[in-house]
């Protein structure tokens, strides 16, 4: 009998610190769920923030290809008015050699 007694004593003993052992744990828990949802906010935060930062880096790109057709147009162009003042001069002085 007296095994009996003392292991509940030792069970009755034990309840305090198996119920301080549950709470701490409950704590640490509570606390991971609330770092991983801080983390996963910001996360999200920052791919929010990626995501802006590549719709502005895909206008740019855009902006610098129009710039780039621009260039392109107006080179085209220069050089077609340099080819036909070039023809103008050359047969300017054509006409006044034969005459």
């Amino acid at each position: 009998m007296e095994d009996i007694t003392s292991e509940r004593e030792i069970s009755e003993a034990l309840k305090p610190q198996v119920a301080i052992q549950c709470a701490k744990s409950a704590m640490l828990i509570s606390s991971l769920k609330n770092t991983t949802l801080n983390s996963a906010n910001f996360n999200q935060n920052k791919n929010e923030e990626n995501l802006k930062e590549v719709e502005e880096l895909k206008m740019e790109i855009f902006k610098q290809k129009l710039k780039n057709k621009r260039l392109k147009l107006c080179s085209v162009t220069e050089l077609f008015i340099q080819v036909v003042f070039l023809l103008s001069v050359w047969t300017m002085l054509l006409l006044l050699a034969l005459n």
